[in-house]
């Protein structure tokens, strides 16, 4: 009988579809195309194949006119995390993604303005995941119409975003969040404290705070009724035992204070 790694390999060592090959040189040679008409006339699943592939390969988009080409209402998953991200950009995905639910911005080349950022997102209202980090643009306000725009959102990770801070409790705590990560962020005791027994604090299931100025006071108020996981290195905790942690916890990131 063949062993699970046997067939495994195999697997591997299996030929590229010729779908997949044509996808990785159209891909790669990609600008020679955009002056062919039939490249805006391609089946969705195309487009969408090759779009994939240009982020994750081949360094991602760097003009408005590929994408402008490439983009389309069956898109509901867009990764820009090696892209150059303009107004333009953001504003071809508001038009053209209607139905987007999972976006990452996340180590894109950021080169959009806040109203960019915010008339692309009131026009995303079936958006599910937002990922951007270390986005200087994002605070406390500008979650707030993320908020009022994408009340279906359930994962949110801000890492690093220096502006948002306690006062962004006031918009989550109501919110179904999932997942959620607002490390290195300005938050503090107070914005675990004002979640806690909302809907928010009731449907988390991952939580990173790590390095912001959190104490067990913000972690204790925390009902730990559904947290699996929860980071916060580099917090001012001294030890854990008035945290009554759950059940349900699978892992914890803590490193102890000095």
């Amino acid at each position: 009988m063949m062993s699970a790694r046997t067939s495994r390999a195999r697997l591997m060592n299996q030929p590229e579809t010729l779908f997949h090959s044509c996808i990785r040189f159209v891909a790669k040679n990609l600008r020679l195309y955009r002056e062919i008409e039939y490249l805006e006339l391609l089946p969705a699943l195309v487009k969408n194949a090759i779009f994939l592939n240009v982020v994750r390969v081949h360094n991602g988009f760097h003009d408005e006119e590929l994408p402008r080409l490439l983009l389309n209402s069956s898109l509901t998953r867009i990764n820009l995390s090696t892209s150059t991200i303009t107004d333009g950009i953001l504003a071809l995905l508001a038009e053209k993604c209607p139905h987007l639910r999972s976006l990452t911005l996340t180590e894109g080349n950021y080169r959009f303005s806040r109203a960019g950022l915010e008339g692309m997102i009131v026009r995303l209202g079936k958006l599910q995941r937002l990922y951007a980090k270390h986005c200087p643009l994002i605070d406390d306000a500008f979650v707030l119409l993320l908020s009022s725009s994408c009340p279906q959102l359930d994962t949110l990770d801000l890492e690093s975003c220096k502006n948002v801070g306690d006062d962004a409790a006031d918009c989550l705590r109501v919110m179904p969040l999932v997942r959620l990560n607002v490390s290195h962020t300005g938050i503090t005791d107070k914005f675990l404290k004002a979640i806690a027994n909302e809907q928010c604090g009731k449907s988390l299931e991952d939580l990173n705070v790590g390095h912001c100025a959190i104490t067990r006071d913000g972690l204790a108020a925390l009902p730990w009724d559904t947290i699996k996981y929860i980071g916060f290195e580099g917090c001012n905790i001294e030890d854990l035992d008035i945290v009554g942690f759950g059940k349900h916890l699978k892992y914890i990131y803590w490193t102890i204070s000095n």
